[in-house]
């Protein structure tokens, strides 16, 4: 099977180098950060490791990076003399790294997953331990890491029911690779069971918490008064099929709470274009949030948070939020983020990314499901027109979002663990 599936990546870089010159016309520009997915790093790079053994901490996208700033927060006041690495799959999850993470040292690209190619990174940047975050196993990286005898560790582990079924699917190719992974830190007691049920140790099995529940440093809330003086209601992280949904519930409630203000914030920033095109199509008031001079809304409109990195902080001028992935089959994003700004919080039905949360949201009084696209203008108006209830929905939610506050506590003592192995066993030249 990993034959099979090196056979795949190899194909497909062929067909890459065919079509090289396409790559400059498409609009995601794929060839961003080549030179570091093929395992060559610009000298400044190098440099800003200082010849040292780094901690590198892998976070795929947007939401892994934001999550991992407590842990890299912490292992910089722990061990203020290590150098610490983050690497992403995505164009915005880099600059989230660089813009929003001031304790990392350095960011790259994740090699492309090729044998000599993840051999050439490792070598290059020897790693003292890894930390990968989330479901990122990638199978030439393990093998890897594993043959240079450095430590690979999993936290805030999560296994969805779909990815289980994908992991016994290909069980010839992922067995070999789980069993290499050193230490596995999941976020709650049903992940941690789905992966033993797929024959990981049981010893290698922890339950640390997700890190997405730990306690952020708070920002200041983002000033909206330019925009309107109405009740603020923020769908945060939404993807396609959910904004044009969220535009007939706005219409809706509009009639209702004139001075009504909507902020749209699309999960990837490439979409941008294609939710401005909505709301144009419907002919609502606009504005984007990258317009600085545009004027206050009159009677309520949407504002387009078409800037990255700011969605935390405008989730603090929320009377109402709504968290996006969830109205279609995505899985859902982090319920936790209005939640720690005593926010009520609202999701759909399609939360299997966020479940333990969701459900625990639920059964505390501090979010609320609906059911589907029909049931969003009642949950919204109602918590609206009932500041009182809103209120007190979102006091619970913040405790909800405070319980797990030891994450990262837990967490370091596993790291902590890989660190004295990865003492003892050195790294193969």
């Amino acid at each position: 099977m990993l034959s099979l599936y090196n056979t795949l990546w190899h194909v497909g870089l062929m067909i890459g180098i065919a079509a090289w010159p396409l790559l400059f016309v498409l609009p995601r520009r794929p060839y961003q950060g080549l030179r570091e997915r093929f395992a060559s790093y610009p000298p400044e790079l190098l440099d800003s490791l200082g010849g040292s053994r780094p901690i590198w901490i892998h976070a795929a996208s947007v939401g892994e990076v934001r999550s991992a700033a407590p842990l890299l927060r912490c292992m910089k006041t722990r061990w203020p003399e290590r150098k610490l690495l983050l690497s992403t799959v995505t164009a915005t999850g880099r600059r989230t790294g660089w813009d929003a993470l001031p304790d990392v040292d350095a960011v790259t690209y994740l090699p492309l997953d090729v044998p000599w190619l993840v051999s050439r990174s490792l070598r290059r940047l020897r790693p003292e331990v890894i930390i990968v975050l989330e479901t990122e196993i990638w199978p030439n990286f393990i093998h890897a890491a594993r043959r240079l005898r450095i430590p690979l560790m999993v936290l805030s582990g999560r296994v969805s029911p779909r990815g289980a079924h994908l992991f016994k699917r290909f069980r010839r190719l992922f067995r070999p690779v789980l069993e290499h992974v050193s230490a596995f830190g999941m976020q709650d007691d049903e992940n941690a069971a789905r992966l033993l049920r797929l024959g990981v140790e049981p010893a290698k099995v922890t339950v640390t918490g997700s890190l997405k529940h730990a306690p952020a440093a708070q920002e200041a809330v983002l000033d909206l008064s330019g925009f309107g003086a109405g009740p603020v209601v923020v769908a945060g992280s939404t993807h396609r099929g959910e904004e044009e949904v969220l535009l007939e519930v706005f219409a809706e409630l509009r009639r209702r709470f004139p001075g009504l203000l909507m902020v749209l914030a699309p999960r990837h920033p490439e979409r941008f274009v294609e939710v401005e095109r909505l709301l144009r199509q419907r002919g609502l008031p606009y504005r984007k949030r990258s317009d600085r001079k545009g004027a206050p809304f009159g009677e309520g409109g949407v504002l387009l948070l078409d800037t990255l990195g700011e969605l935390p902080r405008v989730y603090g001028c929320a009377d109402v939020a709504f968290v996006g992935g969830t109205l279609v089959p995505a899985g859902g994003h982090n319920l936790l983020e209005p939640a720690r700004w005593a926010k009520p919080v609202l999701f759909g039905p399609h939360h299997a990314n966020v479940a333990g949360t969701a459900r625990a949201l639920v059964e505390q009084g501090a979010g609320v499901e609906v059911r589907g696209a029909e049931d969003l203008p009642a949950a919204i108006g109602d918590l609206l027109a009932e500041p009182a209830r809103a209120a007190a929905v979102g006091r619970r939610a913040a405790l909800a979002a405070a319980a797990d506050g030891d994450v990262v506590s837990r967490s370091i003592k596993l790291v902590c663990r890989q660190l004295r192995h990865s003492a003892a066993r050195g790294v193969l030249d």
